[in-house]
């Protein structure tokens, strides 16, 4: 996104002056010059969540876009004021009705997306206990355990890395 035509953002969100683009930092940023301020364009922040139960692994039917009518890992954006994990345990909640204990950190990824047109930086969790009924909530048309070797095709190939590494005992590395 180096030429301005191309941004999602026109005005500053401050003052609501005219942007322009400057080359500050070794790259093209947006720029208000009305308060002399650069606007960085940072990525979104979301989590996954990976239980796996006797051999089974939870996961939810995407009932919106992006990957609407796929199965996913049960995730969501990190709102402000909480923590990757409490975000990571929050869409658990809401999308499946468990509650998940004794986090570990799989993974970061990045990646990038037409559907919000920015780069979305994930961070999957694992939760070894979890508590309560399954029961498909918010933006999930379904959530249950699949046999790992019986899963269905996942939506995201960023809920595929994370699947693997959560398999095969867990990378918290770049």
């Amino acid at each position: 996104m180096s030429d301005q035509t191309d941004r999602k953002w026109k005005f500053c969100p401050w003052c609501g002056g005219v942007l322009s683009t400057k080359f500050l930092e070794g790259r093209d940023r947006l720029y208000c010059g009305e308060e002399d301020r650069c606007l960085y364009e940072n990525p979104l922040p979301a989590t996954t969540s990976i239980v796996i139960d006797e051999g089974k692994i939870l996961l939810v039917l995407r009932n919106r876009e992006p990957g609407l009518g796929q199965w996913a890992l049960p995730g969501g954006f990190i709102e402000t004021g909480e923590s990757p994990v409490e975000a990571a345990a929050r869409e658990l909640k809401e999308e499946t009705g468990i509650r998940a204990y004794d986090p570990e950190l799989i993974d970061t990824i990045h990646q990038e997306s037409a559907f919000y047109q920015t780069t979305i930086l994930i961070i999957g969790y694992r939760f070894d206990r979890f508590e309560g009924n399954i029961t498909a909530g918010d933006d999930a048309g379904d959530a249950r355990f699949f046999p790992i070797d019986e899963m269905p095709s996942i939506a995201f190939e960023s809920h595929v890395s994370m699947i693997r590494k959560a398999l095969a005992g867990g990378s918290n590395t770049p």
